[in-house]
């Protein structure tokens, strides 16, 4: 190829090229003049905020002086009031109630009669036992001496004997059936429902009566999968009777199902509550606060002390008369309460009221300085 024709297509190229090189120079200038403007119009607006705060009167604030204290990881699981014995007395042998010597609503005493079945066959049943034992034993006396004489064989003595046995357990057992026509409770509670009256007649297992014992009542809670770790080595928790003015009371752990109850994965964990003025009944709602882990020397706020936006919280901290920006990790929320686990220290001032008016820097008036977030609820 001839140097002519080569310096041609080379001034052809850039010919072509000539129209985007102008192209990506405007764009470069534009680009260019775009950060200039961005960066002046921040610079301005930091200007402006900062001459703003210069002549904004200083914002009237609440701080709290950050003090380290013990906070509890709680868990507040709904309960309800169970019984500490609910039994359901049944007669253990059929009869017609003649008496019913008891009333719903009365406190019962363990082997106290509450009710007299029709006990005129059980007792000719147990007189005609009594009869032929007796009879049965003069048998015995007798034959016993025949057998000494050597007039009887020993083997009728054998019958003899092995008769008196079969009568005696049949004594017995006709005994202990007149016994239970009198329907008496195993133990000492309050009558809570009588189900029969004079007149009926009763089956072997039909329900007669109802006896719970709340002396002591039982709270049963379901206690979540996630969290039953924390309450194996539980002694007691604290107990919220709702129905009695959110009445605080201990309850002491009485048991753990090692398995869930239901698909809900919740294991049953009972606790006994002494309820000596029985006004705690059965069937009453209740909260269990269960603490899962204590933290010593913890740093607290109120959770509505801290800022969200976006991925970042943060708090304002009072220094020199000025609120001061700070990024917080947080911990556990205990009620209305926040841990802070990193980002402030013990002494510091956070502001807590007033803070949602203030922006980096900006001068504050601090008309109030609390050591306990609880003092703040009294403001």
């Amino acid at each position: 190829m001839s140097p002519s024709k080569s310096k041609t297509k080379i001034l052809r190229f850039f010919w072509g090229a000539f129209p985007w090189l102008i192209v990506i120079a405007i764009g470069f200038f534009i680009f260019s003049l775009w950060g200039r403007i961005t960066e002046k119009k921040a610079r301005l607006e930091e200007e402006n905020k900062a001459a703003i705060r210069e002549s904004a009167p200083p914002v009237r604030v609440i701080t709290l002086t950050l003090e380290p204290k013990t906070l509890e990881d709680k868990l507040t699981l709904p309960a309800m009031v169970v019984p500490y014995e609910n039994l359901w007395v049944k007669a253990e042998v059929p009869g017609q109630v003649v008496k019913v010597l008891v009333k719903e609503g009365q406190m019962i005493e363990a082997g106290q009669v509450l009710v007299e079945l029709d006990d005129r066959d059980y007792r000719s049943r147990l007189e005609r036992i009594e009869a032929n034992y007796q009879l049965a034993l003069s048998d015995r006396d007798r034959i016993s001496e025949l057998v000494k004489k050597k007039i009887a064989a020993a083997t009728e003595l054998d019958k003899t004997e092995a008769r008196l046995k079969d009568l005696a357990a049949q004594l017995k057992e006709a005994q202990l059936a007149l016994d239970r026509t009198r329907i008496i409770s195993p133990i000492s509670g309050r009558l809570n429902d009588l189900t029969t009256e004079t007149g009926d007649r009763l089956g072997v297992d039909k329900p007669v009566a109802q006896i719970l014992q709340f002396d002591d009542v039982k709270v049963t809670v379901g206690v979540p999968e996630s969290d039953v770790s924390a309450v194996f080595d539980l002694d007691e928790a604290d107990v919220i009777i709702e129905a009695l003015d959110k009445r605080r009371v201990k309850g002491k752990k009485v048991f753990l199902s090692r398995q869930p109850r239901d698909l809900a994965r919740l294991y049953d964990l009972e606790l006994a509550v002494a309820n000596p003025d029985g006004r705690i009944l059965p069937g009453m709602f209740a909260r269990v606060e269960l603490v899962k882990k204590v933290y010593q020397d913890a740093l607290v706020i109120p959770l509505y002390a801290v800022i969200a936006q976006g991925d970042e919280n943060f708090v304002y901290v009072e220094e020199g008369n000025q609120a001061v920006k700070r990024s917080v990790q947080l911990g556990i929320l205990s009620g209305w309460q926040i841990q802070i686990t990193s980002g402030l220290q013990s002494g510091e001032k956070v502001i807590v009221v007033g803070h949602r008016l203030l922006d980096d820097g900006q001068a504050v008036e601090t008309v109030k300085d609390v050591r306990d977030p609880e003092e703040i609820l009294s403001l």
